[in-house]
């Protein structure tokens, strides 16, 4: 619900259980393994805390994937769910993205992202709902992606956590930051220096909690230090992106 809405230190939303019990029970028990993300190759090493991912056209165009996670990744990159997310920050959407969609972000034509195959050239907003994990972290605590903003062609971002029962792992919660002094001339470079950020908010790494953020020049997050772990950091990233940049460095 809109009410919900966190606005400290930049409007966001956390929804524990975000799906119903069941449902979330046959997409975690059907979650991919590394082999099916990545490479099926037990010679090569899998490298410490990287991120792999499986974008939604795969989820839904692959044989062998359960058919929950197939109308999971279908129904999270059509055009209902957009019409949601948008109602949801109807209050905060930032003032150059509404300009630069004529005011609203419904009423264009969506299509899924893809990362191997043509979209129609007339889709202007492409949605995805892909899985992604962070391998497991072989000797010392690193993070995979420190202080950052998301793409400037973003127009949200979206977490939903899939922790396995037995990781009893320590780190990869959900910072949240704010600036120290003004937006950086390069706020969106890969990861930005601890002197020039605030951590402001720390959102557990915990199962079936959802996180969701629309895109803006103070939406700064990354993920907290892992502890060596033989667990994988495991959720779908929800998100939807102009074909463009619509968002500059400048407040």
């Amino acid at each position: 619900m809109p009410a919900d809405i966190r606005l400290d230190p930049f409007p966001h939303i956390i929804i524990p259980d975000a799906l119903d019990p069941d449902f979330y029970a046959a997409l975690a028990d059907g979650f991919p393994v590394f082999a099916r993300i990545a490479w099926d190759d037990p010679i090569r090493r899998v490298p410490s805390n990287r991120r792999f991912l499986m974008g939604a056209e795969s989820i839904v165009e692959a044989a062998d994937m359960p058919a929950c996670w197939k109308a999971f990744a279908d129904r999270h990159t059509g055009p209902d769910f957009l019409a949601q997310v948008e109602a949801l920050f109807a209050d905060h959407w930032h003032p150059a993205l509404r300009e630069t969609l004529g005011g609203r972000l419904t009423g264009h034509e969506t299509a899924r992202l893809s990362l191997c195959n043509p979209v129609p050239p007339t889709a202007r907003i492409l949605l995805d709902a892909r899985i992604e994990i962070n391998t497991p972290v072989h000797a010392e605590a690193t993070t995979p992606r420190g202080a950052h903003l998301d793409t400037a062609n973003r127009l949200f971002s979206g977490l939903l956590y899939f922790r396995d029962p037995a990781d009893d792992s320590e780190g990869g919660d959900l910072l949240l930051y704010r600036w120290c002094d003004d937006v950086p001339a390069d706020p969106f470079a890969f990861q930005q220096p601890p002197d020039a950020v605030t951590e402001v908010a720390r959102i557990p790494y915990r199962a079936n909690q959802l996180v969701m953020f629309p895109q803006g020049l103070h939406a700064l997050h990354g993920v907290g230090l892992r502890q060596p772990t033989p667990h994988t950091r495991r959720y779908v990233f929800i998100t939807a992106e102009l074909r463009h940049d619509w968002l500059a460095g400048e407040t």
